[in-house]
């Protein structure tokens, strides 16, 4: 089946071409491949008004005393980051539910864990941000702006409680489900 497959311009056909002649071109259908766009380039120097990032040469960075000095410097444009923006707009890449009784009594340890990855997560990504973490009780849902942020967090909680932690990839999507229980 294989030496009849022959693509203009490939020699060796891809395991997905594979599949497709195998399967039937229906299967394409029904997960199309996203489009995504890309954002206007925008030279210069920007701040975040709310969050405080930085961009210099597309790239998004953190630092307290060069937005203090940038923030009324002439030429600098203020600009709402990528990360505000996906929280303004209620863009999500993350779903993180962590269930356990273990969290009535150790809440504030909980909280702690999840803004401290958020921390370090923001340090080498500033667009990394928690959009909303609600408490019910025995169950927290984090919603966050991205998906590694979601997995680092349940990591965390996995290597901090033990427990199951189970990681859902969303096919041809940007999104990640992140489920732990004790």
């Amino acid at each position: 089946m294989l030496q009849g497959l022959r693509i203009p311009g490939k020699t060796v056909p891809t395991a997905r071409d594979v599949y497709r002649e195998v399967i039937g071109r229906k299967v394409q259908w029904l997960i199309p491949q996203r489009k995504y766009q890309k954002g206007k380039d925008r030279p210069g120097v920007l701040v975040c008004p709310q969050c405080h990032a930085i961009s210099t040469q597309k790239r998004w960075f953190l630092d307290e005393a060069c937005y203090e000095r940038l923030r009324n410097a002439p030429g600098v444009r203020l600009v709402t980051c990528p990360g505000c923006q996906r929280v303004e707009r209620q863009i999500y890449e993350g779903d993180v539910r962590l269930q356990s009784p273990i969290l009535l009594k150790n809440k504030v340890q909980a909280l702690a864990i999840i803004h401290h990855e958020e921390d370090k997560a923001r340090q080498t990504n500033p667009i990394s941000r928690l959009a909303s973490v609600e408490d019910r009780g025995d169950e927290i849902v984090v919603l966050t702006t991205t998906r590694w942020l979601g997995e680092r967090i349940g990591k965390a909680f996995h290597k901090a409680f033990k427990g199951t932690l189970d990681l859902q990839h969303m096919p041809y999507e940007k999104f990640v489900r992140v489920r732990w229980r004790r």
